[in-house]
């Protein structure tokens, strides 16, 4: 995360979480004036939440439909719970992800639904097939080797004695000699490896030793593939680059899969739905674009991407910032086709905090709303600018690298807020902004 410690620098449906108290979204803006933030030409509404489509009685039939589910799964070993009330589901070809910080449970939650760890309750469902059962009165659970699951490991695990073909036929014993034949070689094609298949793992780089640990967790045809930290051992550059190739390896295949990472880079390179765990819960499990645009909590703003907390006030439904005033944007149009506004759900003087992404605030020269240069991170194609506000708030803005600005100097900015998210002040951490993720090197500009 960038903080305000930071300066000049030569180098960051499923169940679905909402809370209508954090969403919120403002009319796009060309170029108006002084605040750059247009408002809405009628006075906003009290919003009134759409009936679901469908009853409790629907949702129990459509997570009993998906394809692999987790319900209320509970983890633990002696007086301690390391998963607690774990639930999601995924269809047929979709990849899902455990994101979160080392010790948050996620990996003892893939293990779990491996059944390489007992629970201590809920369920697990693949396919209409009943894997896990634990109840206060009923306790069921198939053994690891019959759920029918494939599985890479962070270190590859590997034999160092067989060829990559043996290697990958390794779990193909009961197939016929013909059938395991074609399905290595089926294998060896779709990773991009057959003029290897005579090689022993210690002659192949660690990009290929991972795919051959990925071929040979698919060629028994699993109906779930389970990745644990699987690009750990490879470098930042190659981990994004194959964990593109690895999706696209999933998809080709119609393969279910999870993956447990910290690294969000790798999360949102793969996974189509990733679940962001803390303290042994599942905070939010969605899509990347709705956990970086939409966050339900605080600790889901700081942990996915970058950004900033900026002082906000509720005055007459609408929000009061240095910024600008922001109108909560519903996500219906009027039938001329213009956007519709709704109070947001404080009272008025409530006191609140604003999530501003990088691409909130962009770089405008021509903008009569300015800001200063306290910081800038160069990020090949963009710099990553610090801005102080006229009040003394900071906001980061991705700038394309061609505009070099110095620290110290004032640049016009445009907020095109449109994923707004609000939160209660009462609810935001003493500590504004995460200093997770202070991987890039900053110097002090003296």
């Amino acid at each position: 995360m960038y903080t305000d410690s930071m300066n000049d620098s030569s180098d960051s449906n499923a169940v679905k979480a909402k809370s209508k108290k954090t969403k919120a979204n403002s009319e796009h803006a060309k170029k108006p004036p002084v605040a750059q933030i247009k408002t809405p030409q009628t006075p906003p509404k009290k919003f009134q939440k759409p009936d679901s489509p469908f009853s409790r009685a629907a949702e129990s039939d459509i997570t009993s439909n998906a394809y692999f589910s987790v319900q209320d799964l509970i983890v633990g070993y002696d007086d301690v719970t390391i998963v607690n009330g774990l639930s999601l589901m995924l269809q047929q070809g979709e990849i899902g992800c455990f994101l979160g910080y080392s010790g948050c449970g996620k990996t003892t939650a893939l293990r779990a639904i491996a059944g390489l760890e007992p629970s201590r309750g809920g369920s697990i469902y693949l396919n209409n097939q009943c894997l896990t059962d634990k109840t206060a009165r009923h306790s069921f659970a198939v053994a690891p080797a019959k759920r029918g699951m494939g599985m890479v490991f962070q270190d590859y695990a590997l034999f160092g004695h067989l060829s990559v073909a043996k290697n990958i036929a390794f779990g193909l014993n009961k197939w016929s000699t013909a059938d395991k034949k074609a399905r290595v070689a089926e294998m060896l094609n779709l990773v991009e490896l057959t003029e290897h298949a005579d090689k022993r793992p210690n002659e192949l780089s660690g990009g290929q030793q991972q795919r051959v640990a990925l071929a040979r967790a698919l060629a028994p045809k699993p109906k779930l593939l389970l990745l644990d930290e699987p690009f750990s051992n490879l470098d930042v550059v190659l981990r994004e680059s194959l964990a593109m190739s690895v999706r696209d390896i999933l998809k080709r295949t119609n393969t279910t899969a999870i993956l447990v990472t910290h690294d969000q880079n790798e999360a949102f390179a793969l996974a189509d739905k990733v679940g962001v765990m803390d303290k042994g819960k599942l905070v939010q499990w969605a899509t990347p674009s709705e956990l970086y645009h939409e966050p339900v909590s605080p600790f889901v703003a700081e942990f996915v991407g970058e950004g900033a907390m900026i002082d906000g006030i509720i005055k007459e439904g609408h929000v009061e910032t240095a910024l600008g005033n922001i109108y909560r944007r519903m996500e219906v149009c009027d039938a001329l086709g213009q956007p519709q506004y709704c109070e947001y759900d404080y009272p008025n003087g409530t006191p609140i905090k604003v999530l501003v992404r990088p691409d909130d605030i962009i770089h405008d020269d021509d903008s009569a709303q300015t800001a200063l240069v306290v910081g800038r991170v160069f990020r090949g194609a963009n710099y990553l600018y610090r801005l102080q506000l006229d009040d003394g708030q900071t906001v980061l803005s991705l700038v394309a690298s061609h505009h070099n600005h110095e620290i110290g100097s004032q640049i016009g900015i445009l907020p095109l807020l449109e994923h707004v998210v609000v939160f209660d002040e009462k609810d935001i951490n003493a500590t504004t902004w995460s200093e997770y993720d202070r991987s890039e090197r900053v110097e002090e500009i003296k």
